[in-house]
C-alpha cells in the first residue's frame, strides 16, 4: 500500500474500534460490536458527497509523506 484510502481508514478505525472493547474475537458480525455494519457506515460517511471537502483533507493529511 503506497497511500491511505478511504476503506483502508474505514478498516483501521473498525480495528481500533474493536481494541478499545472487551471482546476477545474479532468477527465481522460480532453482536456486541457489530464490526461490519460499523465498517460501512464509515464507508458511507466517508464517501458521502457532503463530506468531501472533509475527507480530502483527511485523506491529504494521511498521505502527506
Amino acid at each position: 500500500m503506497n497511500s491511505a484510502t478511504i476503506a483502508s481508514i474505514a478498516y483501521v478505525a473498525t480495528q481500533v474500534r474493536f481494541a478499545l472493547t472487551s471482546s476477545s474475537v474479532f468477527s465481522r458480525t460480532d453482536t456486541t460490536t457489530d464490526s461490519e455494519m460499523f465498517y460501512h457506515s464509515l464507508l458511507d460517511l466517508l464517501e458521502d458527497p457532503d463530506e468531501s471537502k472533509e475527507v480530502d483533507e483527511l485523506l491529504m493529511w494521511w498521505n502527506r509523506y
